[in-house]
């Protein structure tokens, strides 16, 4: 058994809808459906921004170290 969300009366977990008020299940599980997609695209947008994050970081050490070996082959030239 299933509280309604419309009239607060038992009802079976089987119905789509309340046989007392006609409160529709399938539109409260539509949206549960719904909020549970957008949490798991943030969840990936998350995740990507944090994977760019972090290439972008190694290709910034990757660049400093570059620069340093170039600053270092200007002083050893002057």
């Amino acid at each position: 058994m299933n509280i309604c969300g419309g009239c607060g009366k038992l009802i079976n977990v089987n119905y789509c809808y309340c046989p007392w008020c006609g409160y529709s299940k399938v539109a409260e599980e539509s949206k549960e459906s719904l909020n549970l997609r957008y949490e798991q695209y943030r969840q990936n947008s998350y995740n990507r921004r944090i994977n760019q994050i972090e290439k972008m970081e190694e290709q910034l050490n990757q660049l400093e170290k570059e620069l340093e070996v170039l600053v270092l082959s200007a002083e050893m030239h002057k």
